[in-house]
């Protein structure tokens, strides 16, 4: 239904008139706002001490059969704190801004930061001394060849366990450390039915089994570990409510004395049976969240088209007098703190690179209905309104533009992005159809998503990434290739230049492509560009997909399971497969631009005016331009992308395809094709890692982000970068594209 722009007044008048809050729209808000910012991130290794205790006891079981009880204790030996000022029930850890860890996953590089993790550089942890005793004397030991990078590592030689992380081309660092990622469950489902819905499929499809068929071995144990871990959600949500009762005997205000009571109440309804109010639906959504990302070791549990799935219930409340447009929007903002609480803890290494502690939700706004009409409401803009008083940095907010948005949405964006917190992003709709109708099928190929699925349930989630609610699982930010690198080492025949702080500068890191002399002509050197980046995006793929088998294996995850359409009947875990669409793991590029700039800059100084040999541009990048000034001046003097300028721009066009095609030709091991993508966030830490490139960048600079222009290449303005953008396909690229521009003041236009 189209929302018309009169509706806005019915939010209330002061709501969006007033000055707005720093800190939150009232002060209850605001003191749940001051606890989250006066706690400093800390570890907690509650998942840690439970699963080493139901691995120990559970020696010799099958790995599905382990996993699964070990879920189920985590969520028995959840925290039954319950906080002043809050609405909303239940913590995903003991203290406020706490990091569950998944141990299993993360022991090998826990036990090299450990000793420094409270003063590290990047992004220290709090950990009392009793817990870091505890995991370095005990817990760390038992999982110590047992994390799913040890166990790659045993499928590849050491120069080749070093090389593809941290420093070289092709880097799947990440993809070793996460499971459970970049998901976005069937919340329409989970709200309307609770869990109870999937705890009476799961008895009914165990009772069905058929004894004598083989198949019903290994299914049987997936209905009986299903059954264990919803039985302990059911068990949580009525510690919770005790929790909440028990509170409200000791409170004297009768007002917060009241609330305790409804929370009691509430508890008692959700997350385990269906959703009776707006209040109900969003506790639900709080929950799911949190129960994920205890389960998973990944960031990114997505709420996805939540002003869709969740405005019969606001609607619903708003017309029987019981909810108002403010009292939404308290819960609103709650929720964005809460998401706030749970810290990523990564490694050193993998803080150098990505930075923070952001776990990537999402939030997204407007869109198309399944009939193709604006599908903005009043919970649109409250979830934009929010995101302006609470001031939070999670969860990305998002907004999916088409052609119909109503201008006062476009509006509250609009001021939104204006407080400078880096909210909303802007998705359109049409690009994003196009991705999902192609997602993970080949470079010739389908999904298996319908047209209605996508307009419904169709949204952006983690970073950049397109996906449908319920419908896909896998992981979407696997494999990175250093694009920017892999030009350098086309013109330097495979040797890292020196001057950065890459471990394996001066030495040959990929294969001889071909000796500077060899290339006597700009389709050489060009050719020995794509079969840099191609030995790179082959080497990761190769290691992907050991990762994968690993994963499929030994590293099962039920709640995702459950909240998967259709994996409670084919009794496969969502990480063998079981999804309507198995997405990743993704092979994504950084450093586009940069790329792209340092073949136009060879094309043109090398080869078109002949001002420079390919040797004398290999002896400056070994160098890192010392001695070179001249050379390096006219490097950077090349047409750059970003400036509408069709010399670029072509090579720009085309590599982009062939990187696309490159990727979406490889078979992932769940049956899948690989996703390409754009890596959006690691632009910094990549760079400190390249050596000079031949656009004239130095040393250990940044490299491009996302696929916007090298910094401070874009020379013509926005106009200009903007045409050059659009010269690009971006619905070849599934797994999602971002572009950030930077608009000087003298280039807005008034008015």
């Amino acid at each position: 239904m189209s929302f018309p722009a009169n509706r806005v007044a019915l939010m209330g008048q002061e709501l969006r008139a007033g000055p707005v809050a720093k800190i939150g729209s009232t002060k209850r808000i605001q003191e749940l706002n001051g606890m989250l910012h006066s706690s400093r991130p800390n570890v907690d290794i509650t998942r840690s001490r439970v699963y080493t205790q139901i691995y120990r006891e559970t020696e010799g079981m099958p790995p599905m059969m382990r996993r699964y009880k070990a879920s189920a204790a985590v969520y028995r030996a959840l925290s039954e704190v319950v906080y002043d000022h809050e609405q909303l029930v239940g913590w995903p850890t003991k203290r406020i801004r706490g990091a569950n860890f998944a141990i299993e996953m993360h022991a090998h590089w826990i036990a090299e930061d450990l000793p420094e993790v409270r003063s590290r550089e990047y992004d220290p942890f709090d950990i009392s001394d009793e817990d870091f005793e505890e995991l370095q004397e005990d817990l760390l030991p038992y999982w110590k060849n047992k994390t799913l990078a040890v166990q790659w590592g045993y499928h590849v030689d050491a120069f080749e366990w070093s090389r593809a992380q941290f420093g070289g081309v092709s880097d799947i660092s990440n993809y070793l450390c996460t499971n459970g990622s970049h998901f976005i469950p069937r919340w329409t489902d989970v709200i309307a039915h609770g869990f109870v819905k999937y705890y009476e499929e799961a008895k009914q499809l165990l009772v069905a089994l058929d004894p004598n068929d083989p198949a019903s071995i290994d299914k049987r144990i997936f209905y009986q570990g299903i059954i264990e871990v919803l039985e302990a959600i059911h068990d949580w949500g009525e510690r919770m409510s005790a929790a909440c009762s028990r509170k409200a005997a000791k409170e004297t205000d009768p007002v917060r004395k009241q609330e305790l009571e409804d929370m009691a109440a509430m508890m008692k309804r959700v997350p385990w049976g269906p959703a009776t109010s707006f209040y109900d639906a969003m506790e639900t959504a709080w929950a799911v969240c949190f129960f994920l990302f205890v389960e998973g070791a990944g960031p990114s549990i997505t709420w996805g088209r939540i002003d869709q799935y969740l405005y019969p219930y606001y609607k619903a409340d708003i017309e029987k007098g019981i909810l108002t447009p403010e009292s939404a929007l308290e819960l609103i903002e709650e929720l964005y703190i809460r998401v706030n609480t749970n810290v990523w803890f990564q490694s050193s290494q993998m803080a150098y690179i990505f930075g923070g502690n952001y776990r990537y939700p999402h939030v997204d706004v407007g869109g198309l209905d399944e009939n193709g009409q604006d599908a903005a409401n009043e919970l649109s803009y409250l979830f934009l309104r929010a995101m302006r008083y609470v001031r939070t940095t999670a969860p990305n907010i998002s907004v999916l533009l088409h052609q119909k948005n109503p201008e006062s949405l476009l509006r509250e964006a609009c001021e939104l992005a204006a407080e400078g917190m880096g909210h909303p992003s802007f998705f359109n709709v049409e690009t994003l159809f196009t991705m999902l109708t192609h997602r993970a099928a080949g470079p010739d190929g389908y999904s298996n998503y319908t047209r209605r699925e996508i307009l419904k349930y169709g949204s952006p989630l983690g970073c950049i990434e397109p996906g449908v609610e319920g419908q896909q699982y896998g992981h979407t930010d696997s494999g990175i290739i250093n694009v920017a690198s892999a030009t350098t080492l086309a013109v330097t025949n495979g040797v890292m230049p020196d001057e950065s702080d890459n471990i394996f500068s001066g030495k040959l890191i990929t294969f001889e492509s071909g000796a500077p002399s060899s290339l006597t002509s700009f389709e050489a050197f060009y050719e020995a560009v794509k079969a840099q980046i191609q030995y790179a995006v082959k080497e990761c793929h190769a290691n992907l997909i050991i990762c994968e088998k690993l994963l499929a294996e030994q590293f099962m995850l039920p709640t995702f399971t459950i909240l998967l359409e259709g994996a409670l009947q084919k009794a496969v875990d969502a990480v063998a497969g079981s999804a309507k669409v198995n997405i990743g793991p993704t092979i994504q590029m950084v450093g586009f631009a940069t790329m792209v700039d340092s073949v136009a800059a060879v094309k043109k100084v090398v080869f078109d005016d002949q001002e420079a040999t390919l040797q004398e541009v290999c002896d400056a990048c070994m160098n890192n331009f010392k001695g070179y000034d001249v050379l390096r001046a006219k490097l950077i003097a090349a047409p750059k992308f970003g400036n509408d300028d069709d010399y670029a721009d072509r090579i720009a066009v085309d590599l982009w395809k062939w990187f696309a095609d490159c990727v979406s030709s490889l078979k992932m091991y769940r049956g899948n094709y690989c996703d390409p993508a754009i890596q959006m966030v690691a632009n910094v830490g990549y760079g400190s890692l390249t050596g000079a490139t031949p656009n004239g960048r130095l040393a250990g600079m940044p490299i491009s982000d996302t696929m916007s222009a090298s910094p401070m290449a874009d020379r013509n303005g926005p106009g200009a970068a903007a045409r050059s953008y659009r010269k690009l396909d971006y619905g070849i690229y599934s797994n999602g594209t971002m572009l950030n521009m930077w608009i000087k003041d003298s280039e807005l236009v008034e008015g």
